[in-house]
Order: C-alpha cells, then structure tokens, then sequence
C-alpha cells in the first residue's frame, strides 16, 4: 500500500495541475523557470512511464496519456511543445537502454522521480493559483516519498 502512496500523489498532483485555468488565451510567453520546470516534468513522466512499464505495474500508457493531457492544458507554443515531446521520449529512451529490467535500482529511481515530479506539479499548481506552494516534497521519511499531510 505504501508504494502506491507516492504514485496517486504524483498523478493527483499532475490532474491537479491540469485541471487549473489556463492564463490568458493565446499567452504564448512563459516565464523560463515556468518553461524549465515543465521541460523537468516531461522527462520524469518519460523515466517513469519505462520504470513502471518494466516492474510490472500494468498502467499501459497512463504516463504517456498524462504527458499528451499536459500539452493539451498547457497549449505551448510549436517550439515549446516540440522540446516537451523530446524531454518525454529521451528521458523514455535513456532509461530503456540503463533498465531492461526490473531492478532496486530501477524501483528507488521510479520513487524518487515519483517524490520530485509531486513536488514540482505542487509548485506548478500553487503558481499557477497564485499561492505559494513549495516546489520541494517533504522527504521526511527519508524515503523520497512524500510525507503524508
């Protein structure tokens, strides 16, 4: 039960994120802490849709599909979108050639993208609202996993 803990909360953070209004229609300028941290999200989603794929996780593509609704929300520009999809299939292909299987390795490296990706939708979620919401998750534990609230 424990693991899922740090998966729903990632996944709740993304559809947290999306879920948000949008800035004004057309906003094509996006500020380039904003850009860099979307640019990170995408490859954690990348890393983390072969990791779960590899340990058996039996999500299809759930990662891929929350990748294509992040683009959706966002709409970014033709550039930005296009370094999206490359952040997302690079960081997918890196960590194919470094994990054919299933190993500790590969389950630290899946929960520790897990408590970062939280962090940085939470971060993204409270900038976007226009709260202040830290970018970091509370690693309490010591596990990488998110301490619950």
């Amino acid at each position: 039960m424990m693991r899922w803990l740090p998966i729903s909360l990632l996944l709740v953070c993304v559809l947290a994120v999306l879920a948000l209004p949008a800035g004004p229609a057309g906003a094509q300028t996006v500020a380039k802490s904003y850009e860099d941290r979307l640019l990170r999200l995408a490859e954690i989603l990348g890393a983390v849709h072969h990791l779960r794929e590899i340990c058996g996780a039996d999500e299809g593509q759930l990662w891929r599909d929350q990748m294509s609704r992040m683009i959706e929300e966002e709409q970014p520009s033709a550039q930005l979108r296009a370094r999206l999809v490359a952040a997302f299939n690079d960081s997918y292909r890196g960590y194919q050639r470094t994990y054919g299987t299933c190993t500790a390795s590969a389950k630290t490296a899946a929960d520790r993208f897990f408590a970062e990706g939280a962090g940085i939708t939470r971060g993204l979620a409270g900038e976007i609202a226009g709260t202040e919401v830290g970018a970091k998750a509370d690693d309490s534990a010591g596990d990488g996993a998110p301490a619950p609230q």
